[in-house]
């Protein structure tokens, strides 16, 4: 007899929402992860007492997935404002709006066979006339919120992302409690009558054949176990599947579907850096000024910084995306800190550095070379829609993909598109029955 009918790889938002699906419906999970926690990218610390993210912090639109979910539970939420100031010719002004340009590029994307990278639209349109000014501040978005190399991103992707944002609006939200409480409140619903939940296990390989899945894990006491269910539901960061088995985060799938790996070439793994810097003031607020929400500098290690959206515990964030912040991956602490350092300095001068020499504290996680990310979170290159299509299907009736990378109609990237993934996953698996 099988040790559960379903294995979960990865106890994310994806894999957490699917273990809640299939219990309720009385199938025996065994979710199988990693970490000594739950949440995945979801990364929440509470130095002092406030709630700290180290991976996702904001809620994207006002009506999306994961809305239902915390309006149940009641969780406080705070708006973000949307307030930008960039520094230019060395003053902070208002940074101009960027939607009519982008408007403009992914427009070139409505029909599937225009989709190409980002790179070579921007080109065409310099060489057509556009503002300079405008292409280069266009490339700097993306490649910072999408965390995209603009040499691989592909426009009908980016496109659907744009379309994605309209419909689910374009605020953005904070959870004053912690983002960790919504991997919790998942948690919280899955019956326990059918859950077995082992953490600090991680997944070596998982060998198949349809109805039948045996993974060879190491147990938390470093033995190498394996557990059989009739079917796997696979919630691995897109960083860890395109990983090469025998690598860093490296999970051999024996045999893998033949058209995965050119599936996954389709989509990419962002590289981006985030670090939160605790104060015992504000030090960058003007007296008399409303609060800026995020500034944006120059090129710099971290060229945006935002603030906390109530001054209950001083904080700036600071961040970068995209192939700026490949260079940042593996490096010290030491190292990491005196980059935000200096890119302060950039924004605030002075100040910055005498307040960087005793700040409250530093805090840093990095997404980019951790073995079981392999990347902060995912973007669509050329093709990006089929291949999630593609993967998206069950093999067999015995392998299910899921998570942020597969999410449909744009919303990759976002914690409501791990959720509804994970939820359509586990639905998939339950017709197969």
């Amino acid at each position: 007899m099988p040790d559960a009918d379903v294995l979960v790889i990865g106890a994310g938002v994806a894999g957490l929402a699917a273990a809640r699906r299939l219990t309720g419906a009385g199938r025996r999970v065994a979710v199988l992860e990693a970490r000594d926690r739950i949440g995945g990218r979801v990364h929440t610390i509470r130095p002092g007492g406030a709630a700290v993210e180290l991976g996702a912090e904001f809620i994207h639109g006002g009506s999306n997935a994961l809305w239902p979910l915390i309006r149940q539970a009641g969780l406080e939420t705070l708006p973000i404002g949307e307030r930008h100031e960039w520094l230019r010719d060395g003053k902070l002004t208002p940074l101009p709006d960027l939607h009519p340009p982008l408007e403009k590029i992914v427009a070139s994307a409505s029909e599937p066979w225009l989709d190409r990278p980002l790179s070579e639209v921007l080109h065409e349109r310099l060489l057509e006339g556009d503002d300079p000014e405008a292409i280069a501040a266009v490339k700097s978005y993306v490649e910072g919120f999408h965390a995209a190399d603009a040499r691989r991103i592909g426009v009908q992707a980016l496109a659907e992302n744009q379309a994605a944002e309209d419909e689910d609006g374009e605020n953005a939200f904070v959870l004053p409690e912690g983002y960790d409480r919504v991997p919790a409140l998942i948690l919280e619903q899955c019956d326990p009558a059918w859950l077995d939940l082992r953490l600090s296990t991680t997944l070596l390989s998982l060998r198949w054949r349809p109805g039948e899945v045996v993974a060879a894990v190491r147990s938390p006491d470093g033995r190498t176990v394996e557990t059989r269910a009739r079917q796997a539901l696979i919630t691995l960061p897109l960083g860890v599947l395109k990983a090469a088995p025998g690598t860093a985060g490296g999970v051999r799938i024996d045999p893998e579907p033949p058209y995965w790996a050119e599936a996954l070439g389709a989509l990419e793994m962002g590289a981006a850096h985030r670090i939160v810097i605790r104060f015992d003031e504000a030090w960058w607020a003007q007296p008399g000024k409303p609060p800026v929400s995020f500034v944006h500098g120059p090129a710099s290690a971290f060229p945006v910084w935002w603030s906390a959206p109530r001054d209950d515990e001083p904080r700036l964030t600071g961040w970068s995306g995209g192939p700026r912040a490949v260079s940042l991956g593996g490096r010290t602490p030491e190292v990491i800190r005196q980059a935000a350092a200096d890119s302060l300095a950039v924004l605030f001068g002075q100040e910055a550095r005498d307040q960087m020499r005793s700040p409250r504290g530093v805090h840093y996680h990095d997404w980019v070379t951790d073995p079981l990310s392999l990347g902060a979170y995912s973007y669509g290159g050329v093709g990006a829609k089929a291949a999630r299509e593609l993967l998206s299907r069950p093999v067999e009736d015995t392998l299910y993909l899921a998570g942020e990378a597969l999410a449909a109609a744009g919303r990759n990237a976002t914690v409501h598109g791990a959720l509804t993934s994970g939820d359509w996953s586990a639905e998939q698996a339950l017709w197969s029955v």
